[in-house]
């Protein structure tokens, strides 16, 4: 099972202006890594998004112990969908303030994990408004995407020729390149024209071999898209 939160973080950027002694609060609430991670941007807008990813982390990975997931979903060839609101409440940031102690450390190509909890894999991505954080007991990878325009001469570079007759918006294909290199932890080592992402069909793909499977989900405003990667299909718990 694949967990996946996501939270518009709009209202936190007010507050992080108009009352920075609440949203202070709201920050020691976090971990020294994700404190950290604030620390490095300098862009206000920068920040929150990275005080949201480290609140849904901790929230989400509460959740995820609390919960003794089992493997009732391996072999379901179709996933299954569980939607619900999940944005950065108080019992969010109850959640999370009891993961505060949490380590976060980081490998190969900077991708990060946790080292007390080495059958949990995470992954985090932003953009625009939304945060969105991706659990799961397999490696994963998420990529959320504000709908922008993709240059010609991007989809040249970066798209294989299925690609660019695929009938899904340029932005929400490269999310789903996104995220496969987020899933495999190469970053922009891995030459995106190297593989071929088919929304249809479910798939990351290199010629004929299947590299990793991947689902996408349009969020309510039609101006966002989440795309998920791994390697199992597990079924995905939005």
């Amino acid at each position: 099972m694949i967990y996946v939160y996501k939270a518009n973080v709009k209202e936190y950027y007010a507050m992080f202006e108009d009352d920075r002694d609440t949203f202070n609060e709201k920050v020691s609430l976090l971990c020294e890594e994700r404190k950290r991670k604030m620390d490095e941007v300098k862009q206000p807008k920068d920040k929150v998004r990275a005080f949201a990813a480290g609140m849904l982390l901790q929230s989400g990975l509460y959740d995820y112990l609390s919960l003794s997931v089992g493997r009732k979903d391996v072999g379901h060839r179709h996933e299954k969908y569980m939607t619900y609101k999940n944005e950065l409440g108080e019992d969010v940031l109850f959640r999370a303030g009891q993961m505060k102690k949490l380590q976060i450390e980081y490998g190969k190509n900077g991708k990060p994990y946790l080292p007390d909890y080495p059958g949990i894999y995470f992954n985090i991505s932003h953009s625009g408004d939304y945060v969105a954080v991706a659990l799961s007991c397999h490696p994963v990878g998420i990529d959320v995407q504000e709908k922008r325009e993709i240059s010609d001469g991007l989809i040249q570079k970066y798209f294989t020729e299925k690609e660019k007759k695929s009938a899904y918006p340029p932005f929400a294909i490269f999310s789903g390149k996104e995220s496969f290199i987020k899933f495999t932890g190469e970053g922009m080592s891995r030459l995106l024209s190297d593989f071929t992402v088919d929304f249809k069909k479910k798939t990351i793909q290199a010629g004929r071999d299947v590299l990793a499977y991947v689902r996408i989900q349009e969020l309510d405003d039609g101006e966002y898209v989440i795309c998920v990667c791994d390697k199992c299909r597990d079924i995905i718990c939005w």
